[in-house]
């Protein structure tokens, strides 16, 4: 399974974590981290490649300078990315943030694994739903 999967999150450690699932379990799909929601902002506003727009784009909600519910937001704006598959990823089980997640055109919400046994469980659930089953 090849793809392209964008992901924005401003802690190192669960960054590496998911680089090594993603490495170990989804080899062939390439993975570009991001750790600042401004840069990927301007990232995102600046990508003009039509013939590979991101497979799947997961978001962080809490990230300092721009939240994810912002950079959803933003990212919505953007004629290239309107119906780009995102998931928002987040240690947040607040109802309000899932409700804002929604309605500012994520779709999905997932609570962010508690430890590597789980995201190594998840991750690869979550990234093939996008890459194959919801193609």
């Amino acid at each position: 399974m090849k793809g392209l999967i964008v992901s924005v999150e401003d802690n190192a450690t669960d960054s590496e974590l998911m680089s090594r699932v993603f490495d170990k379990e989804m080899p062939l799909v390439e993975v570009r981290f991001i750790d600042d929601s401004l840069e990927a902002l301007s990232w995102f506003k600046a990508y003009d490649d039509v013939s590979r727009i991101p497979d799947l784009i997961l978001l962080d909600i809490k990230m300092p300078r721009l939240n994810g519910l912002d950079l959803l937001k933003e990212i919505r704006k953007i004629e290239l990315f309107k119906y780009a598959p995102i998931v928002m990823m987040s240690s947040s089980d607040q109802i309000s943030d899932k409700d804002k997640a929604y309605l500012n055109g994520a779709n999905s919400y997932l609570e962010k694994p508690k430890n590597y046994a789980e995201l190594k469980e998840r991750i690869p659930i979550v990234a093939k739903y996008w890459l194959t089953l919801n193609k």
